[in-house]
């Protein structure tokens, strides 16, 4: 199942549409709007072959993104802050901090941004090993 992720940024986020990429115009959501909308984008998902494997990506990659915001926040920096640290744009946290990171080299960039190391761990039945 492909995602419209501008869709879905549009649902959850009451934004604006420089930061949505909407066409001027385009119908914005307030946040309780965007939240009812998500759950029924959602629920009506679910019945799709092969959602249930997608939805858990996304439920994954917002609890990651939960967690870098939290990062962030537990040292009392800002975005742009970390924007700098990572050499990025004030926007590329914002997305990260919504979605996750989509590389590991963006999640490790973030993590040492805010002060933190990341460890990477494969585990198996038979052996655990180490990435990073």
């Amino acid at each position: 199942m492909k995602i419209d992720w501008d869709k879905v940024e549009a649902m959850a986020d009451a934004m604006t549409d420089e930061d949505t990429g909407l066409a001027k115009g385009a119908r914005q959501f307030t946040p309780e709007e965007g939240r009812r909308a998500y759950l029924e984008w959602e629920s009506s998902a679910a019945k799709l072959p092969g959602a249930k494997a997608a939805l858990r990506r996304v439920r994954a990659q917002q609890a990651a993104a939960r967690a870098m915001r939290q990062m962030r926040e537990h040292n009392d920096l800002t975005q742009a802050e970390i924007a700098r640290r990572m050499g990025v744009k004030a926007p590329c946290v914002s997305r990260i901090e919504r979605f996750g990171a989509t590389t590991i080299q963006s999640l490790m960039g973030y993590a040492k941004a805010c002060g933190y190391s990341l460890r990477i761990i494969a585990e198996s039945p038979k052996e655990t090993l180490a990435l990073a």
